[in-house]
């Protein structure tokens, strides 16, 4: 049996080549569509990476800029199936995933599978008369009105657009006498029915009908497998497992998910975190068993009891336990339940904040960070002892929830008081998450000449009233009696007296995160 494998990837080239690895080891065909947002040159980096017997096997799609929720995720989906068109090859089945995709059965296993079940369209299908599908959001809004914005984008415009179209009664009918269905946008199809699929793409009035649906993904191939297929023929379930939240969010695999992976009942799971390698290592020394083919699927279907006591959980709660996505406060997330001591250098913008940074690093069990919350990127300044979880360039996991990395990162090392710099204005509030956090110890480094008399032409205007805001937060936890260090800058600098007061401070601190 021949497979097709077309993927459509995005990001992560690194974790691209070891599927795609994974995928060639019994003469198939990958296809790959690299998003044309991406400027890194995707078929150099396999050219690299594979012999030369493997790269007759890997082709590149015509490459389109992606955009979530828009026509352009079915037009580089057309991309990748255009190109196995062109390459002649004959495959029994064409299998779309992801770059987040990875196996977690044997590729035997899996056409051990479709031999079983030859002819069959694995592709969910689901009519939105029966079942509505959608977690949360629209439903027949999707195809009965135009969607020219994005709402990722313009969120504003892209509910004005729909309001008003259902205010004047505009509604649209499908082209062609099709009968609309949803499902995942992930499938394996047989040839012959895909290349059906893909005439019909060619229509105009088709591809301008879909190209103002809103996901489109969900609902172009869906749509029209079930207008040249019989539904006898269709088994509504791909190939790939997945699951989404109560909040219709797809769940994300960590290293920790090997024994729920395992245990389900299909060929490839999505999707995991590009940081999740000691699962993909996992997953490999699982595959690469001579026992792995043993116990084989003969039904797709999802295994999730582990997952719905998970969700329980989050439901009831335990006290002083760190559940993942249970949050009684949402503005602290995780440091609602952090118990470890950590501390902050709240300084103003021009402070010279190395020097005292370099002393803390040298005394015994302290770790100081840079400004971990700058905007472009994590600035750890400690190269050793970055996150596996966060790396420096992708400021958006982070950001995501940032008590959430604060709390990762201080558990990253149970030993060490951990503390990092925030300078005023920080720009995303931190500052009001950390000040009153009982766990954190508060440094202020306070300038000694801001506030000059009025007729000084010395006064330093553009600082002048974050300073005071410094000032404030400064009144504001005196009153409130929490402990606090507060050292003088002079002329931005800060005497070696004053740098040795705050070590032996946070040194005394460190002492109780020791014991």
């Amino acid at each position: 049996m021949k497979l097709a494998f077309i993927i459509l990837a995005h990001e992560d080239p690194a974790n691209l080549l070891r599927l795609m690895q994974r995928l060639l080891v019994d003469g198939d065909i990958v296809i790959v569509h690299w998003d044309k947002k991406n400027q890194f040159d995707m078929q150099a980096a396999a050219q690299a990476y594979f012999d030369a017997e493997s790269m007759r096997r890997v082709r590149f799609a015509r490459r389109v800029a992606v955009e979530w929720g828009r026509w352009s995720m079915v037009e580089a989906t057309l991309a990748g199936v255009q190109e196995l068109e062109q390459s002649g090859t004959v495959a029994d089945y064409a299998v779309l995933l992801s770059g987040a995709d990875y196996l977690i059965k044997p590729l035997s296993a899996l056409k051990a599978f479709l031999r079983a079940h030859s002819g069959k369209e694995f592709i969910e299908c689901v009519d939105p008369d029966i079942d509505p599908w959608v977690v949360q959001g629209l439903v027949k809004e999707r195809f009965q009105h135009h969607h020219w914005f994005n709402w990722r984008d313009n969120p504003q415009l892209f509910d004005w657009s729909l309001k008003t179209q259902k205010k004047l009664g505009l509604k649209r009918k499908i082209p062609g006498q099709l009968k609309p269905h949803f499902g995942s946008q992930w499938w394996a199809l047989t040839w012959p029915t895909l290349k059906q699929v893909l005439a019909i793409s060619r229509r105009r009035a088709i591809r301008q009908f879909f190209k103002t649906t809103w996901v489109p993904d969900e609902l172009f191939f869906q749509t029209l497998v079930v207008a040249v297929v019989p539904k006898t023929q269709i088994v509504s379930s791909g190939l790939t497992f997945y699951h989404f939240s109560h909040q219709g969010r797809p769940l994300v695999f960590y290293n920790d998910h090997f024994d729920f992976l395992s245990r389900q009942q299909y060929f490839l799971a999505r999707k995991l975190s590009p940081q999740a390698t000691r699962l993909r290592d996992r997953l490999d020394d699982m595959l690469e068993q001579p026992t792995a083919n043993s116990g084989g699927v003969t039904s797709l279907s999802k295994q999730l009891g582990s997952y719905q006591h998970f969700i329980a959980v989050q439901w009831r709660g335990i006290p002083d336990r760190r559940v993942v996505g249970r949050q009684l406060d949402a503005w602290y997330g995780d440091l609602e339940w952090n118990k470890k001591p950590y501390f902050v250098i709240l300084a103003y913008y021009g402070a010279q904040l190395e020097p005292l940074r370099d002393a803390l690093n040298d005394w015994p069990g302290i770790c100081c960070y840079r400004e971990l919350f700058h905007g472009s990127h994590i600035d750890y300044g400690l190269p050793d002892m970055e996150h596996p979880f966060y790396p420096a360039d992708k400021p958006a996991l982070r950001d995501m929830k940032r008590p959430n990395f604060l709390v990762d990162l201080i558990h990253a090392h149970p030993d060490q008081l951990t503390g990092f710099i925030l300078r005023l204005p920080s720009g995303n509030e931190m500052e009001k998450v950390v000040i009153f956090d009982p766990q954190a110890t508060i440094v202020f480094v306070l300038p000694d000449d801001c506030y000059l008399d009025a007729d000084n032409d010395g006064l330093d205007w553009h600082n002048a009233f974050d300073n005071m805001v410094m000032y404030d937060y400064l009144a504001e936890l005196q009153r409130a009696g929490k402990k606090l260090c507060r050292v003088n800058a002079s002329r931005h600098i800060i005497p070696a007296d004053s740098i040795k007061e705050v070590g032996a401070y946070l040194c005394a601190l460190q002492t109780t995160v020791s014991r």
